[in-house]
């Protein structure tokens, strides 16, 4: 084994149960009630008073009226936006928001650090999103997340047959610091992700480098982004909301390090008080868009065990489980608590996975063959049924979406066959090669991560670890805090462990971009496959469908059958929040740009509905 192995943390395990209710308490036991406030909640103002929950997975939009902007390029939401303002968008969908008042948050993981850029956690998101905007948001009244609208790009036009986007900036935009933003910092921010300083950590380089070849800022008020081709992702991507613009008279002079410890953004909150597991952001009085945000200030508490913060809501001590969809609330306790009080509204869906890494740069998951008896052994339907989480079994293109591998073609695939006593035979037989060759794998000594503080990791884990004893392969579970978890998957010293990854589009270049091209934003499992590269950039700009959806599963099979990174199941992600909570809407899209809240206003009879 690699001297790497010497860093992964060890932990006594004398029963898996026990040991993974022992993590899960230990971690829940610093999440206490948040203390009551003095802001009072109407008593009779429910939308659907006589409805137990309300599940969002509509496909479609309420319709917004046509504006006097006719250009076809935007939405119908964006063309109200731009020509009616905020509350134009608000009425399109029959709001009258109201100003005012203390919006009581929480979020369902810690924050290490400050520096969106430089991670995927869902923890930091949720705090960090307040303070920033990006070129682009989405529709806060969309439930599937993907209408654009103007954010910091007020608009924008496409050329050379859809291969450029130039965005016009808004003017007088001042970061929170009073310096002056401009089209410098909106280069330097998309520049610093596509291509990070030696050091940095970038999850949205891959997609990134697939579409934007160079970015422009001929004026202090105008971007230009290059694209290698024509993509109907080059407008969209800027709406995600990772793509955060950041400042980069801050950022420059320490590019690594300058906003893991500070939030200074152009949004329209700013952070006024914090501790490790408390924050408070008041309204920007300086923000750029009139009448925006509607809310004076959030609260945020940090709750990690999730029935704590389902009774934290029931109370009325927060008023959702989160500004966006999370793993932690489960079908379960999502629909019992919904149950319990029929003003609470409760959505679940999602773009998200459940996964396993194999580190293909350390013995034995460099060998293919001990890859491909890991996915075989899996069963992912039993994962399905005796698991607690909601979802489909799928491989790199999500189960029912428009790139969906054919079910045929899939039952081909290893890991993927339906009858599991091949599929058993097979794993042993290769387990059997290699070792002939190798001598015995020794697995006591090969830790099976998980993350404690993540429900579904640890819980996946386990199952999977009972599958695999059927191939006489005995792992020991290894549960760790997301942190941990985490800095041994980006340093390369993670054997094999279960997370999950929320992609932000239904599109092989968002999802085979992080997962599983070279140099991709999460590619943990450290495999580089020629063919996979090949293909991807082959797809990325065919302007058939039918001709890319068929390069697009030939790239599909192959990063299957390699086995590095295995897709266990799609799964849903679940949401409650109060019927009063308006101008925010949940969407599969796990870091969409309603996380922002600028749009969200409390719907409380005492508030007014103009600012004061």
């Amino acid at each position: 084994m690699s001297s790497r192995l010497r860093f992964i943390l060890k932990f006594p395990i004398p029963g898996l149960l026990a040991a993974i209710l022992l993590i899960v308490v230990a971690c829940g036991s610093s999440a206490t009630e948040v203390p009551p406030t003095s802001t009072s909640a109407p008593t009779a103002t429910a939308v659907s008073p006589t409805a137990t929950a309300v599940v969002s997975n509509a496909t479609s939009t309420p319709s917004v009226p046509t504006s006097p902007v006719e250009d076809a390029q935007y939405s119908e939401a964006a063309k109200v936006l731009i020509s009616d303002g905020p509350i134009g968008l608000a009425a399109a969908y029959g709001d009258t928001p109201r100003y005012g008042g203390t919006f009581l948050s929480v979020s369902n993981e810690s924050a290490d650090q400050f520096d969106m850029h430089q991670t995927s956690l869902g923890g930091i998101y949720a705090i960090t999103s307040l303070a920033y905007n990006g070129l682009l948001a989405t529709n806060p009244y969309d439930p599937q997340g993907l209408e654009v609208i103007p954010d910091l790009a007020r608009t924008w036009e496409l050329s050379d047959g859809g291969a450029t986007v130039t965005f016009h900036l808004a003017e007088g935009v001042k970061w929170h610091d009073g310096a002056p933003f401009s089209s410098a910092d909106v280069k330097y921010s998309l520049e610093r992700m596509k291509d990070p300083p030696e050091g940095m950590v970038s999850p949205r380089q891959g997609i990134i480098r697939s579409l934007v070849d160079t970015i422009d800022a001929p004026d202090p008020n105008t971007v230009v982004i290059n694209g290698k081709g024509p993509s109907g992702l080059l407008v969209p991507l800027w709406s995600n909301g990772w793509m955060a613009i950041i400042p980069k008279h801050i950022v420059e002079p320490d590019p690594i390090n300058a906003l893991k410890s500070v939030m200074v953004g152009t949004g329209a909150f700013v952070l006024k008080e914090n501790t490790t597991t408390f924050f408070r952001f008041e309204r920007n009085p300086d923000y750029f868009e009139d009448g925006l945000p509607y809310l004076d200030e959030i609260e945020i508490n940090v709750i990690t065990d999730s029935q704590t913060v389902a009774n934290n809501v029931l109370t009325e001590r927060i008023y959702w489980t989160g500004p966006f969809r999370h793993p932690n609330l489960g079908p379960d306790l999502g629909a019992d608590t919904a149950k319990r009080e029929p003003r609470l509204d409760y959505s679940f869906g999602s773009n998200n996975i459940i996964n396993m890494i194999l580190n293909t740069n350390e013995a034995p998951f460099d060998d293919i063959r001990v890859r491909q008896a890991i996915s075989e052994a899996i069963n992912r339907q039993d994962i399905l049924d005796l698991g607690n989480e909601t979802g489909f079994v799928g491989t790199g293109t999500k189960p029912g979406g428009p790139w969906e591998i054919p079910l045929a073609w899939r039952d081909q695939l290893i890991g993927y066959g339906p009858d599991m006593d091949v599929r058993i035979a097979n794993a042993k037989e290769l387990l059997a090669s290699y070792e002939a060759e190798n001598g015995e794998i020794d697995w006591g000594n090969i830790p099976l991560n998980c993350v404690s503080n993540i429900l579904f990791s640890c819980q996946t884990s386990q199952i999977v670890q009972q599958m695999l004893k059927e191939i006489d392969v005995d792992v020991t579970l290894n549960p760790l805090l997301l942190t941990a978890y985490r800095e041994q998957e980006v340093a390369g010293f993670a054997l094999m462990g279960v997370l999950g990854a929320a992609y932000d589009f239904d599109d092989p270049i968002d999802v085979f971009g992080q997962s599983y091209i070279t140099n991709g934003g999460r590619w943990y499992h450290r495999q580089s496959v020629a063919e996979i590269d090949r293909l991807f950039e082959e797809q990325k700009f065919e302007p058939d469908t039918e001709k890319r959806k068929d390069l697009v599963w030939q790239m599909d099979e192959v990063a299957m059958n390699e086995a590095g990174w295995l897709m266990l199941q799609w799964f849903d992600f679940h949401h409650l929040k109060w019927d009063f909570v308006k101008g925010w809407t949940g969407t599969p899209i796990a870091r969409s740009t309603n996380s922002r809240m600028k749009y969200t206003w409390l719907d409380f009879p005492d508030l007014p509905t103009s600012r004061p």
